[in-house]
């Protein structure tokens, strides 16, 4: 398949917009106390909406390899799912994040590690969030849609029900800030000044 490389700048600028549309999805999901299911089904399609966005413009940047195209693929296909899968919202939250964070995360995961052996700068970056993602898709495996505990906050003089949609969401929301904060990090580190390959991401 065709490949470009590109400069650090341009490598280090796609890495900020990543990490801007995990920060936006995890500022959202945090400043909103309502989280029923059509909350949480609308967050995690408009992130991977956008994430489809962003995989077609580093594929225009980079050229096109076989991890990238995948990743835009399985995105693409979690925004379809939404809109396909049986069930209320709640049912199809879960388990489009379910198969999407786990689909995500071994592709991802395996080709940075595929970039390790090659050498690619960012491997590490595809590594990590690759891992945060699979931890994401277990952690969503152990939450039942159906789950619901009611509570009494005696200083509110109110009762509560924390539920699996929200239990969910948080724990989205919760990696979206995790990510955000890693390839924040990684892209305002020091760099040397080389070109990299479309590899790193």
């Amino acid at each position: 398949m065709p490949t470009r490389t590109v400069s650090h700048r341009a490598a280090r600028a796609l890495t900020i917009v990543r990490a801007l549309i995990a920060a936006i999805a995890a500022v959202i999901v945090t400043f909103v106390q309502n989280r029923p299911g059509e909350f949480a089904t609308a967050a995690l399609q408009g992130f991977l909406a956008a994430m489809v966005v962003y995989f077609v413009v580093e594929i225009v940047v980079r050229g096109v390899d076989t991890k990238r195209l995948l990743l835009g693929i399985i995105h693409l296909a979690g925004v379809l799912l939404v809109f396909v899968l049986p069930g209320n919202a709640d049912a199809r939250f879960h388990l489009t994040l379910l198969l999407w964070a786990a689909a995500a995360g071994v592709v991802e995961l395996v080709g940075g590690l595929i970039g390790r052996r090659g050498g690619s700068e960012d491997a590490r970056d595809h590594i990590a969030v690759g891992a945060l993602t699979c931890v994401l898709a277990l952690a969503a495996l152990l939450v039942s849609p159906e789950y619901a505990l009611d509570y009494f906050v005696k200083d509110a003089n109110q009762s509560f029900t924390l539920t699996g949609t929200i239990v969910g969401v948080g724990l989205f929301g919760g990696w979206a800030a995790i990510v955000a904060v890693y390839l924040g990090i990684g892209a305002f580190s020091p760099a040397p000044a080389t070109t990299v390959t479309k590899d790193a991401a």
